[in-house]
């Protein structure tokens, strides 16, 4: 059975004290005290990642934990993943690469590296539980620990067949089409809640072709206000603040309807001005993966293995977009609109016909978006570390 919303919330904040004392002791005395009854927290089970961002020497930290349950939790385990003060750097790598995961899809090279450093621990753990005693599985984690908790957690379900309950908060996006497809399934959709913020910067990035996981059924939408993603929604004290006191399905409840296909249509083809907002970026991702799919069509692995080898991910966006031009007409017209509309939300000269598009100038446009998004990201979340906010 999955824990409540405002449990794995606070597991998901409680773990930065590995990051918030001056010694692990400290740490250790502060979660004790606080879960003196349901958890033991040591060196045994005390998580070490290698992480650190682009142009940062990669060092050994208190990452997560792997624990065992008792009192109201026997027979559960949970495996803890902290965020970092280091996201952005991950984030915002313009050069962002894959790597496959445990199910050979791909993923965010830095969010796996960080679990792979873990997985000889983890694995220790997961072969030592005692058979037959253990009911529920379940992954925590807030930012960049949302990553790595998803990373985890598909391990979990193709390594040893369980179907975890994965629990995120703010979560950045981890894998492409077909990683998001094999995670969904094979822990299955009920199983996974992602928790965000509407205004929450973080859960809008790594930039496309990246999605989130789940990609069908549920996640679990957390008003906040204004129309300008930032990081002040992104501290796990919001996310806290925001589940109290509310059930899994009660939050569910919140989530905005679902963007179709024909809401897609009907977004690419206005003529109306753009600008950073929410809704904007929202469409936005819906319609590029839209439109991807339209220039694959019968072919759609490739939105998902060809970014494996080679290239940039943005080299391979602006070759599958290039090819969509010299497809069917309807195909190219899609295309066409797409750019015109991230030329209009950019501030640039919008290319009328598909004569007017090169592979080079798809290739500028995508990489001014991304570095626009990036250098909000960045503004955003080190504005929320000034404010001693944790992400």
């Amino acid at each position: 059975m999955e824990i409540t919303p405002l449990q794995a919330a606070s597991l998901a904040q409680d773990v930065y004290a590995l990051s918030q004392y001056n010694n692990l002791g400290d740490s250790f005395i502060f979660l004790n005290n606080k879960y003196r009854n349901t958890f033991n927290f040591d060196n045994n089970n005390l998580l070490k990642a290698k992480t650190g961002g682009p142009g940062l020497i990669k060092c050994r930290t208190a990452f997560g934990f792997t624990l065992v349950g008792k009192g109201q939790f026997e027979g559960h385990i949970f495996l803890l993943f902290r965020g970092t003060q280091y996201l952005a750097d991950w984030l915002t790598n313009l050069n962002a690469t894959v790597s496959r995961s445990a199910c050979g899809k791909p993923v965010h090279d830095g969010f796996n590296d960080a679990f792979k450093s873990m997985r000889p621990k983890l694995t220790e753990f997961m072969n030592a539980l005692p058979k037959g005693k253990i009911t529920s599985i379940h992954c925590i984690g807030h930012s960049l620990g949302g990553a790595v908790a998803t990373v985890c957690a598909d391990w979990i379900a193709n390594t040893y067949g369980k179907h975890p309950y994965l629990y995120t908060f703010g979560s950045p996006r981890v894998g492409l089409v077909g990683f998001a497809d094999s995670c969904t399934k094979s822990i299955g959709n009920a199983n996974i809640f992602r928790a965000y913020h509407k205004t929450d910067v973080v859960p809008f990035v790594p930039v496309w072709p990246f999605i989130h996981t789940p990609n069908r059924g549920r996640d679990y939408y957390l008003p906040s206000p204004g129309l300008i993603p930032g990081g002040e929604y992104h501290s796990m004290d919001r996310y806290v603040q925001s589940v109290r006191g509310s059930a899994w399905m009660a939050l569910a409840g919140l989530r905005p309807e679902a963007i179709t296909d024909s809401g897609i249509i009907r977004w690419l083809k206005q003529d109306t001005p753009l600008s950073m907002t929410v809704t904007t970026l929202e469409w936005l991702s819906h319609a590029i993966i839209y439109v991807l799919k339209k220039c694959t069509e019968g072919v759609e692995w490739l939105i998902s293995d060809a970014f494996t080898n080679g290239f940039t991910l943005l080299d391979k966006l602006a070759y599958i977009l290039s090819k969509g031009l010299k497809l069917a007409e309807t195909i190219s017209n899609w295309v066409v609109l797409l750019m015109r509309r991230i030329m209009r939300l950019l501030g640039h000269k919008e290319i009328l016909d598909a004569a007017d598009l090169t592979r080079a100038i798809i290739h500028t446009t995508l990489l001014n978006l991304q570095t626009t998004l990036n250098r909000y990201v960045t503004t955003a979340l080190n504005q929320a570390m000034v404010n001693g906010r944790a992400i």
